[in-house]
């Protein structure tokens, strides 16, 4: 498989990982009940599903690959960089609050997911 095949699995995987994080987010505040080991999991392996597209993207470009618009890098790094950034601002708190904001990047990152694969030329 080329790299340039993994990279746009790996895109397209994790913005559908992303939506279903975000509809996971959505039932659990509709049971109010706070996360549980299943949310936390999902979380940790949908970031290194993230960093593995961003390395695969590295590799294509240290490979003279280019996409069909700069902004993609902008999206890729948004997307690397959200749900560690949830983490730090809700402070590992794991409140109604706190899974409203972990369920709205998630429904982000889909979208953000999705720009990046639009911009990306494929």
């Amino acid at each position: 498989m080329a790299l340039i095949q993994l990279h746009t699995i790996l895109g397209r995987a994790f913005m559908l990982f992303a939506g279903l994080m975000a509809l996971l987010g959505g039932f659990t505040l509709l049971r109010r009940r706070e996360p549980g080991g299943d949310f936390w999991g999902a979380v940790v392996i949908g970031e290194g599903l993230i960093a593995a597209q961003v390395l695969v993207g590295l590799v294509l470009l240290l490979r003279g690959g280019w996409p069909a618009r700069p902004l993609h890098f902008v999206y890729g790094a948004l997307c690397l960089l959200m749900w560690p950034a949830v983490f730090a601002f809700t402070q590992g708190e794991t409140g109604r609050r706190e899974m409203l904001f972990w369920t709205l990047a998630s429904a982000a990152l889909a979208a953000l997911a999705w720009r990046a694969i639009a911009t990306g030329g494929l």
